[in-house]
């Protein structure tokens, strides 16, 4: 029997006189989300620091070299403070979003607590972008290859010798590059090989583990021409302070019969140590 036959009323004239309710589903569809690594990448211990304030201010040490002893001669001292680094919060964002306060009433698909959850990922959507728009700066702005260049194993040689060769600690290190990173190095056999005798590849944007460096994979880059800024780095590289702590408050505007919720968040980045980190292009945006 045809869906909408075969009766009178049909159903169709019962669910426009409403003996049918409408009924609406508690799932809700998201719009799309970038994985979020990069911010988490890279340094946040010093926010303890921040006691109060808008700037961290970090000592650096210089490098102290040996010398020869000679008898009956006085040794020369040297001075082992370097120049400061500091982190300055200079950023505020907020995202709001506006509502009925009748939701709290009529609301089945709790639309307040996802609209929430998607202004929270803007804030650290926004957080995210800041730390990643420093990357083209690290190594004095020197970007290893050429634009649209394809990820191979020899790019990726040459970005470990280039901190190997600086002292850079291999603890801890990680390469962020965008899904035509990941492509080209789904094309590469040892890469695969290896990822798949090490165990599957990781959740969070993590692609695994490769040259004992975590392989995180974002949409959410800085763009050049023709593909964007990806990075092979050590944390130290930037440092990132967030103040104040992305915070969820709903507010009832009772006179004006409305109600916002409003996400926001106080945070700063800086780039701590250029040389700690190479920045490469990658093939695609």
């Amino acid at each position: 029997m045809a869906y909408n036959s075969g009766s009178d009323p049909t159903l169709a004239e019962l669910i426009t006189a409403k003996f049918i309710p409408e009924k609406f589903s508690k799932d809700v569809l998201f719009h799309t989300m970038s994985n979020l690594v990069v911010a988490d990448s890279f340094t946040h211990r010093y926010k303890k620091d921040l006691k109060k304030g808008y700037k961290v201010s970090i000592p650096v040490l210089s490098e102290i070299s040996a010398s020869d002893v000679t008898p009956n001669t006085e040794s020369t001292a040297q001075d082992a403070a370097g120049t400061p680094v500091s982190i300055t919060i200079d950023q505020w964002k907020e995202a709001t979003v506006e509502v009925s306060p009748l939701i709290e009433i009529e609301d089945e698909a709790d639309y307040m607590a996802n609209a929430a959850k998607a202004a929270a990922y803007a804030i650290s959507k926004a957080i995210d972008t800041k730390v990643g728009s420093l990357i083209s700066l690290l190594s004095s702005s020197s970007v290893q290859g050429s634009d649209g260049q394809t990820f191979d194993d020899d790019l990726f040689r040459t970005l470990v010798q280039t901190l190997d060769e600086l002292d850079v600690p291999d603890e801890g290190r990680f390469l962020i590059g965008d899904p035509s990173m990941k492509s080209d190095l789904l094309n590469i056999d040892k890469f695969v090989r290896g990822d798949f005798i090490n165990g599957s590849p990781t959740t969070n944007g993590m692609f695994g583990t490769l040259y004992n460096a975590k392989v995180k994979i974002t949409n959410n880059l800085t763009s050049t021409t023709v593909g964007n800024y990806g990075v092979y780095s050590h944390p130290d590289a930037l440092g990132v302070v967030i103040q104040k702590n992305p915070s969820s408050n709903f507010y009832n505007l009772g006179w004006k019969f409305i109600a916002r919720i409003i996400v926001d968040a106080a945070y700063g980045v800086a780039e701590l140590r250029e040389n700690f980190g190479k920045p490469f292009y990658t093939r695609s945006s």
